[in-house]
Protein backbone atom coordinates (compact mmCIF):
# COMPACT_ATOMS: atom_id res chain seq x y z
CA UNK A 1 0.00 0.00 0.00
CA UNK A 2 1.10 3.45 -0.95
CA UNK A 3 2.18 6.28 1.25
CA UNK A 4 -0.91 8.66 -0.20
CA UNK A 5 -2.85 5.21 0.43
CA UNK A 6 -2.51 4.73 4.26
CA UNK A 7 -2.45 8.92 4.66
CA UNK A 8 -6.13 8.48 2.93
CA UNK A 9 -7.38 5.70 4.72
CA UNK A 10 -6.01 7.50 8.10
CA UNK A 11 -7.88 10.48 7.41
CA UNK A 12 -10.72 8.31 6.37
CA UNK A 13 -10.89 6.85 9.66
CA UNK A 14 -10.20 10.22 11.53
CA UNK A 15 -13.67 11.81 10.19
CA UNK A 16 -15.76 8.77 10.85
CA UNK A 17 -14.72 8.20 15.03
CA UNK A 18 -15.24 12.01 14.40
CA UNK A 19 -19.20 11.88 13.39
CA UNK A 20 -19.77 8.66 15.18
CA UNK A 21 -18.58 11.08 18.48
CA UNK A 22 -20.32 13.39 17.45
CA UNK A 23 -23.96 11.54 16.82
CA UNK A 24 -24.64 11.43 20.71
CA UNK A 25 -26.52 7.82 20.98
CA UNK A 26 -27.43 8.76 24.87
CA UNK A 27 -27.51 12.29 26.61
CA UNK A 28 -23.88 12.73 28.24
CA UNK A 29 -22.27 15.31 30.62
CA UNK A 30 -22.41 18.19 28.66
CA UNK A 31 -26.38 17.45 28.89
CA UNK A 32 -26.56 17.15 31.96
CA UNK A 33 -24.08 20.46 33.06
CA UNK A 34 -26.89 22.56 30.64
CA UNK A 35 -30.02 20.74 32.25
CA UNK A 36 -28.07 21.60 35.59
CA UNK A 37 -27.81 25.12 34.27
CA UNK A 38 -30.98 26.13 33.15
CA UNK A 39 -32.37 24.97 36.56
CA UNK A 40 -29.93 27.41 38.31
CA UNK A 41 -30.77 30.15 35.67
CA UNK A 42 -34.74 29.52 36.25
CA UNK A 43 -34.52 29.62 39.73
CA UNK A 44 -32.29 33.34 39.24
CA UNK A 45 -29.24 31.53 41.68
CA UNK A 46 -26.86 31.54 38.79
CA UNK A 47 -25.50 34.40 40.62
CA UNK A 48 -25.00 32.54 43.53
CA UNK A 49 -24.09 28.81 42.90
CA UNK A 50 -22.14 27.64 39.77
CA UNK A 51 -22.47 24.13 38.59
CA UNK A 52 -18.71 22.78 38.61
CA UNK A 53 -16.94 18.91 38.17
CA UNK A 54 -20.53 17.10 36.52
CA UNK A 55 -19.79 13.26 36.13
CA UNK A 56 -22.65 11.08 34.74
CA UNK A 57 -22.05 7.39 36.51
CA UNK A 58 -25.37 5.64 34.85
CA UNK A 59 -27.76 6.09 32.06
CA UNK A 60 -30.70 3.94 30.74
CA UNK A 61 -33.34 4.26 28.09
CA UNK A 62 -36.66 3.32 29.67
CA UNK A 63 -38.01 2.03 26.23
CA UNK A 64 -40.42 4.78 25.78
CA UNK A 65 -37.88 7.53 24.55
CA UNK A 66 -37.23 9.07 27.85
CA UNK A 67 -33.43 8.40 28.74
CA UNK A 68 -32.29 8.47 32.69
CA UNK A 69 -29.41 9.98 33.53
CA UNK A 70 -27.69 9.52 37.17
CA UNK A 71 -25.07 12.54 37.77
CA UNK A 72 -22.51 14.17 40.16
CA UNK A 73 -21.35 17.43 40.39
CA UNK A 74 -20.55 20.28 42.84
CA UNK A 75 -22.23 23.55 43.50
CA UNK A 76 -19.56 26.57 44.15
CA UNK A 77 -20.49 29.54 45.83
CA UNK A 78 -19.97 32.63 43.95
CA UNK A 79 -21.19 34.42 46.80
CA UNK A 80 -22.03 34.55 50.40
CA UNK A 81 -25.71 34.00 51.03
CA UNK A 82 -26.04 36.24 53.05
CA UNK A 83 -24.87 38.92 51.13
CA UNK A 84 -26.97 37.42 48.07
CA UNK A 85 -29.59 37.81 50.14
CA UNK A 86 -29.43 41.11 50.95
CA UNK A 87 -28.97 41.98 47.36
CA UNK A 88 -31.82 40.01 46.47
CA UNK A 89 -34.33 42.03 49.26
CA UNK A 90 -33.04 45.03 48.35
CA UNK A 91 -34.09 44.39 44.74
CA UNK A 92 -36.45 46.59 43.03
CA UNK A 93 -35.79 44.92 39.42
CA UNK A 94 -37.90 41.94 41.49
CA UNK A 95 -41.55 42.04 41.88
CA UNK A 96 -42.70 41.40 45.47
CA UNK A 97 -43.58 37.95 44.52
CA UNK A 98 -40.59 36.99 42.93
CA UNK A 99 -38.45 38.32 45.80
CA UNK A 100 -40.78 36.75 48.51
CA UNK A 101 -40.58 33.46 45.99
CA UNK A 102 -36.56 33.96 46.12
CA UNK A 103 -36.10 34.28 49.96
CA UNK A 104 -37.58 31.29 50.73
CA UNK A 105 -35.88 29.33 48.26
CA UNK A 106 -32.37 31.19 49.74
CA UNK A 107 -33.61 30.36 53.34
CA UNK A 108 -34.26 26.68 52.30
CA UNK A 109 -30.55 26.73 50.70
CA UNK A 110 -29.35 28.11 54.31
CA UNK A 111 -31.08 24.87 55.93
CA UNK A 112 -29.32 22.91 53.88
CA UNK A 113 -26.18 23.69 53.62
CA UNK A 114 -25.66 26.84 56.16
CA UNK A 115 -24.73 29.72 56.23
CA UNK A 116 -21.71 29.46 53.91
CA UNK A 117 -19.31 31.81 52.02
CA UNK A 118 -18.08 32.51 48.74
CA UNK A 119 -16.01 29.47 47.36
CA UNK A 120 -17.53 26.79 49.52
CA UNK A 121 -18.33 24.09 47.56
CA UNK A 122 -21.29 20.82 48.26
CA UNK A 123 -21.20 18.16 46.16
CA UNK A 124 -25.00 16.71 45.07
CA UNK A 125 -25.88 13.57 43.35
CA UNK A 126 -29.17 14.04 41.22
CA UNK A 127 -30.99 11.86 38.71
CA UNK A 128 -32.08 14.02 35.29
CA UNK A 129 -34.59 12.58 32.37
CA UNK A 130 -34.36 13.08 29.00
CA UNK A 131 -36.40 13.07 25.65
CA UNK A 132 -34.38 12.78 22.57
CA UNK A 133 -35.64 15.67 20.02
CA UNK A 134 -34.55 17.16 16.62
CA UNK A 135 -32.97 19.77 18.65
CA UNK A 136 -30.96 16.67 20.62
CA UNK A 137 -31.43 15.53 24.19
CA UNK A 138 -34.02 18.06 25.89
CA UNK A 139 -34.52 17.38 29.75
CA UNK A 140 -38.17 16.74 30.96
CA UNK A 141 -39.31 19.05 33.60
Amino acid sequence: MSATARYLRFITMLLAVALLSACSQSPGTGDAQKALEAEMRNAHLDGLLAITNVEKLNGYEDGEGIYTVEVSYSLEAEEDLGTYTNQVKGSEELSGLDRFAMIMALSALRVEHGNFKKGDTFQRQRVIQFRDTEKGWMPLE
